[in-house]
């Protein structure tokens, strides 16, 4: 298991009883397999297609935001419920750092 920072970007492959935490919190029809981990801005929860779509995104427009980025089959998770609208708290960061950078 890979220690991460706490703003690094991982994609993770969630195990049997992190599925099941994940689908108590988020919905028990929704399909979840994987987990996005974006550091202390919050989390995503969905299948593997779904959440793999984001991090190749995220790792390149956000990577102001993030110490680093990857991949891993094993991780913890400190809570199982989906970030609501993470997307904005990702972009107002990033927006945020990029006016501190022109200022200065």
């Amino acid at each position: 298991m890979r220690p991460a920072a706490t703003d690094d970007l991982v994609l993770v492959k969630l195990n049997g009883e992190q599925i099941a935490l994940a689908k108590q919190a988020n919905g028990a029809r929704r399909k979840i397999t994987h987990a996005l981990l974006c550091g202390s801005y919050g989390q995503m929860f969905g299948t593997e297609k779904q959440c793999a779509k984001y991090y190749d995104a995220w790792k390149d427009i956000f990577r102001h935001l993030f110490h680093q980025a990857f991949k891993t089959e094993m991780h913890p998770v400190r809570c199982y419920e989906s970030t609501y609208n993470l997307v904005m708290s990702l972009i107002e960061e990033d927006d945020r750092i990029e006016r501190r950078r022109q200022a200065k």
